[in-house]
């Protein structure tokens, strides 16, 4: 069974790649941080780049906080997301706030070039 989601190191940040098929829900987030946590350690990085679609369903407000909450599995992670044809969502604003929150850096862009070219100004190695 597919977990929705690839990650692998690339010279310096990790890149996840989500699939189409990947669930936002509690169970698939526990597991995600506790991979993305692990990589971290692994390859000695904080810069993730997340590339693909994120599901679009309706989400909870409290489903979002605690999404935001849980990047804190990561302590000083810089998260670019790369989603085509991204607009900015009260959602995402306020997924953004609980990582800042909890000592995370998220930011979304249209593509993975800007992305990548500010996780590398910005994020530790």
């Amino acid at each position: 069974m597919s977990k929705g989601y690839s990650i692998e190191f690339r010279e310096d940040h990790l890149l996840v790649v989500l699939a189409p098929d990947y669930k936002v829900n509690a169970e698939n987030r526990k597991a995600f941080w506790k991979h993305l946590h692990d990589a971290c350690l692994e390859f000695d990085t904080r810069r993730v780049l997340v590339e693909g679609e994120i599901p679009r369903e309706d989400r909870e407000t409290d489903d979002v906080i605690d999404a935001g909450k849980s990047t804190a599995a990561v302590p000083h992670l810089w998260l670019a997301f790369s989603i085509p044809d991204w607009e900015p969502t009260p959602l995402a604003a306020l997924f953004k706030t609980m990582a800042k929150i909890s000592g995370v850096r998220v930011k979304f862009f249209p593509d993975s070039e800007k992305a990548l070219n500010w996780l590398r100004m910005n994020g530790p190695k």
